[in-house]
């Protein structure tokens, strides 16, 4: 296991991170507290602060999520991403095929995700106008959920164990997160990811967003090691399961690589 940090700060940041986790690990067993779905998270809290569809949201950049933010579908050049126009999130089209009018578009339609579209339906029958009669700002969405349902399917969905759902790569209780760089060996090829140390257990993501892991790795029996190395500018430490190398880390900077 290979992390490249960006910096030797970093790189110890890490390097404490985990060892301090390894430590903890082995006086308590793990239990994970598994993230809120997004059911129970964004439009409820959107609500708090102002009803849904009355603001524009903020997008979430398209280099954030590899995967469908409802249903972990991932995205190809087929099978692409969409942005829900309430809530910004980046969701397929299987989970985004109904339209409804946003306050904030002055009730034009728009496309948003299915999770969104439910929230927007309660805020419709909430509201009564003074007329009496019942607020509509949905437009129809059928035609665009038959034809979007009639597109024959590039959908990659794999099986995810339930494990690597319980923790968002986003999630806002981790001890450590960030972007490093892993090789699994001195001669095999590095690849940039997002990890996430939790409950004593290392996340590896794609991408900074996506709502599953790749893998899970508790790090019990574990230890780092640094390695200075003229060349690596103190950014690349070790990741041993006794005395076996298990993963190189490098970091972006030598800050990185010392968290």
């Amino acid at each position: 296991f290979f992390h490249s940090n960006s910096s030797a700060t970093e790189r110890d940041e890490w390097l404490e991170a985990i060892s301090k986790s390894i430590e903890e690990y082995a006086k308590k067993r793990i239990t994970f507290n598994p993230s809120k779905s997004l059911e129970e998270t964004d439009p409820e809290k959107q609500e708090e602060d102002s009803p849904l569809g009355s603001k524009a949201p903020i997008w979430i950049p398209d280099t954030r999520a590899t995967m469908c933010m409802i249903c972990t579908s991932e995205f190809t050049l087929t099978w692409r991403r969409h942005h829900c126009r309430a809530c910004g999130k980046i969701v397929c089209q299987a989970c985004s095929s109904n339209k409804h009018g946003l306050d904030y578009m002055k009730n034009q339609p728009a496309r948003v995700c299915d999770h969104c579209f439910r929230e927007l339906q309660k805020q419709d029958n909430q509201c009564t106008p003074k007329s009496g009669s019942p607020v509509n700002h949905k437009s129809p969405s059928s035609a665009l959920s038959t034809v979007l349902h009639s597109i024959p399917s590039g959908r990659k969905q794999k099986k995810i164990p339930a494990a690597l759902k319980e923790v968002s790569a986003n999630t806002e209780d981790s001890t450590m997160s960030g972007y490093l760089h892993r090789s699994k060996g001195s001669k095999k090829p590095w690849k940039h990811l997002w990890f996430v140390i939790k409950n004593k257990v290392l996340y590896t993501y794609a991408a900074s967003e996506d709502v599953a892991a790749l893998e899970s790795q508790p790090l019990l029996g574990f230890t780092v090691s640094e390695v200075k190395d003229e060349n690596s500018e103190s950014r690349v430490f070790h990741l041993l399961h006794k005395t076996t190398l298990f993963y190189i880390f490098k970091a972006d900077d030598p800050h990185s690589a010392q968290k």
